[in-house]
């Protein structure tokens, strides 16, 4: 049986959606839905609707919608198999389709899992202890509160070469130990040793909050200074970002998310309120981590270090973002100061103030030019606008591009022309399609509404209105025709009009929308002959309306025996509107 089949199908009926909703949100009866506010937007009153009976939710703020496995797949920041496999676990259902590699790999994973967590409790338990005087008072001495360091779960590795070794060698085999990277082999006599030692260790944790490596901190000298696990089943470098787990409801609250180069930096805003902080932890930012941040944000405040390798860190980074859809702002801040070092120097309140007045990522790349380059000769600035020419040949919208070269002629005092960039080629990715006037969405009428939910209430007892609707043809021209249309195909198809089957049918996200708010109507099948009537007088007004433009058309063109017969035809249809 395949993943997407038994497996979707007995997880949805075993799983309750207002249960689930309501660990995340505090919903309240209304009727024989919830209600309550939205869990992916930042909003005041309530518009988040939990549907009991149909096991579906919709928000009309944001038109986030789906059954059991959506929301967890939107709420955890997993993918579809992932959801279904978080919930199969949580309800005791056996996901089909794992092939035996596949389940032993699982079940690797596992053991690596739990390796990781009796890793992280011993190393946060020894930096209680004697041994560890000097890591507690250097994580005094940068200011972090015991509250703070228990949230991040941070420990000590002790100096000995094998007390994690004998910590976690009762229960697991060594091969098992080497594969967690934790433990490593010597090459002089094939004995074991851990991997860190003396060291301050900061857990590394997947998005779903599971310890997957670490990073420890040396005290003193010792070389490199910091050091991380190395890739394993579990973690990947790349394709995790240290925080996020414990960020990302933050994130989802303020629409954006603040991304800084180490552990220090990332810890140090959590403790000054900025909880939507998360780090890229030793590695430059990579297309991996953009598209792992994008399943909670489509804004970030890149705020990386002010030295040279942070420049050019922050420069790649800005490209990755750009591509993949962005909103990006960058923070540098002053005095050559990393997050960490200017919260201690200067508090967390000018911290937080620098934060909201970030200027854009194209202010950001003028300031940098023009620090580069002498703008009182004509060489110096030639090459900031030289500089700054690839970065606008990237902008595919041709009136972002625009503002943004008349917003460069007006920075450095020169001409527009002097700016000019050409568009980005078909080899670049083309130009993405200009959508202008899409702020009007259009919506359904009362009545079309009413009609929806009393058909999709009626279900397999739909026939008579589906016989009506296609008899009549009252739909046709409506914003509404391609919904009904598809309820008539779906019956005749089917038999029956379900919700789920006619959103799946649908072709965009405004009439997967009209449904999903349909839903939530009070339906009243009395009601259904006036609905019929009044998409019927709209049909006539419609037709009326036509013709009023072929009257004007044919009286241009001096038909007059064509507007005699217009007229006719114009005036039985407005009797039988009036009638």
């Amino acid at each position: 049986m395949s993943l997407a089949g038994d497996g979707v199908d007995r997880v949805k009926s075993a799983a309750d959606l207002v249960q689930i909703v309501g660990e995340h949100v505090r919903l309240r009866k209304s009727g024989s839905n919830f209600i309550g506010l939205c869990p992916f937007h930042s909003e005041k009153t309530p518009s988040f609707h939990v549907h009991a009976e149909r096991q579906f939710f919709y928000c009309f703020g944001c038109h986030a919608k789906g059954d059991v496995i959506h929301f967890v797949e939107k709420m955890e920041g997993l993918t579809f198999a992932d959801a279904l496999r978080w919930l199969g676990e949580r309800y005791g259902i056996p996901i089909d389709g794992r092939s035996r590699p596949n389940e032993r790999k699982a079940g690797e994973r596992r053991i690596l899992l739990e390796i990781q967590t009796g890793a992280g409790r011993y190393f946060h338990r020894e930096l209680a202890g004697g041994g560890a005087r000097l890591a507690r008072r250097y994580l005094e001495d940068r200011g972090l509160a015991p509250e703070i360091q228990k949230r991040f779960g941070i420990g000590y590795a002790p100096r000995r070469s094998d007390g994690l070794l004998q910590e976690l060698r009762g229960g697991y085999s060594l091969d098992q130990l080497r594969l967690s990277g934790l433990i490593q082999r010597s090459e002089r006599d094939s004995s074991h040793y851990d991997r860190f030692r003396g060291r301050v260790m900061f857990p590394i944790w997947n998005e779903a909050g599971k310890i997957v490596g670490f990073g420890g901190r040396a005290l003193g000298e010792e070389q490199p200074k910091y050091l991380n696990s190395p890739e394993t089943p579990l973690y990947s470098k790349s394709g995790t970002l240290y925080a996020l787990n414990l960020a990302r409801e933050s994130i989802r609250r303020q629409g954006r998310a603040v991304l800084v180069e180490g552990y220090m930096d990332c810890i140090a805003l959590h403790q000054a309120g900025v909880g939507n902080a998360v780090a890229v932890c030793g590695t430059s930012l990579t297309e991996d981590q953009v598209r792992l941040l994008g399943r909670f944000t489509k804004k970030v405040v890149v705020n990386f270090d002010p030295d040279d390798a942070g420049d050019s860190a922050t420069l790649r980074s800005l490209a990755l973002l750009l591509q993949g859809g962005f909103g990006v702002r960058v923070l540098a801040l002053p005095d050559g100061l990393d997050p960490d070092a200017y919260i201690r120097r200067r508090g967390a309140d000018a911290y937080r103030q620098l934060l909201e007045r970030a200027p854009s990522d194209f202010e950001y790349l003028l300031a940098r030019a023009r620090d580069k380059h002498p703008l009182e000769t004509i060489e110096g600035k030639v090459g900031a606008i030289e500089e700054l020419l690839p970065y606008l040949a990237r902008v595919s919208n041709r009136i972002e591009r625009e503002e943004k070269t008349r917003r460069l002629a007006e920075y450095f005092q020169v001409e527009e022309t002097a700016g000019r960039a050409a568009p980005p080629t078909a080899a670049g990715g083309g130009p993405r399609k200009l959508e202008l006037g899409r702020s009007r969405k259009p919506s359904l009428s009362p009545v079309e509404r009413q009609l929806i939910k009393v058909i999709l209430d009626l279900d397999r007892e739909a026939g008579k209105i589906v016989d009506q609707l296609d008899r009549s043809q009252v739909h046709v021209g409506m914003e509404s025709e391609v919904v009904f249309s598809a309820m008539v195909a779906l019956y005749r198809k089917e038999g029956r009009v379900e919700a789920e089957r006619l959103r799946e049918s649908l072709p965009g996200d405004r009439e997967q929308n009209w449904i999903s708010e349909a839903v939530f109507e009070v339906g009243d099948q009395e009601q259904v002959d006036g609905c019929l009537e009044w998409l019927g007088r709209k049909k006539v007004q419609r037709e009326v309306a036509r013709l009023q433009q072929q009257i004007e058309q044919a009286e241009r063109s001096r038909d007059f025996e064509l507007v005699a017969s217009l007229h006719s035809r114009k005036e039985k249809l407005t009797l039988s509107v009036a009638g």
